[in-house]
């Protein structure tokens, strides 16, 4: 079999479009923002180190609740599984109240826990923030882990 490559100008589009084409997990996180839940779909999550337990993602500089990210003092990670499309829609649509309706419960240090079922739920408390490009990279300490059997929701385009 032979397989054809080129080589391709790296701009935003590009990259964008490239990277797009690699299989990855979606996940929902959630925290307190200015004494009210924030959250927003995200496919940056990903483990950071084993021991201690640690994981990170990425915001935009661009994000409407950016300030809110920055000062929240944790997040909880809720890997979505395939059939929360619902979930994974709803926290990625901008300009709307997410939690509108929706059900959930306070978890650590007064985190918003979407009450749904989900393949693995981590309650995490933020130990770095550091700028990384035109994002900035948020990583935290796993205090509490929930997992079930179900499988999680993997994309590709």
């Amino acid at each position: 079999m032979t397989v054809t490559t080129s080589t391709c100008d790296v701009n935003p589009s590009a990259f964008r479009r490239q990277l797009s084409r690699w299989p990855t997990g979606v996940a929902v996180i959630t925290a307190r923002g200015d004494g009210r839940p924030i959250g927003k779909t995200v496919n940056s999550f990903h483990a950071t180190s084993l021991a201690p337990a640690l994981v990170g993602w990425c915001i935009d500089h661009k994000s409407s609740q950016f300030d809110e990210w920055l000062a929240a003092h944790g997040y909880v990670v809720h890997v979505m599984a395939g059939d929360q499309m619902d979930l994974v829609t709803r926290f990625a649509t901008s300009g709307s109240d997410r939690f509108d309706g929706l059900d959930w419960t306070v978890g650590l240090d007064g985190m918003p826990v979407l009450t749904a079922a989900v393949p693995l739920r981590l309650e995490c408390r933020v130990v770095d923030r550091f700028a990384a490009g035109d994002h900035t990279y948020l990583i935290a300490e796993v205090i509490t882990m929930t997992a079930s059997e179900s499988a999680p929701l993997a994309l590709q385009r």
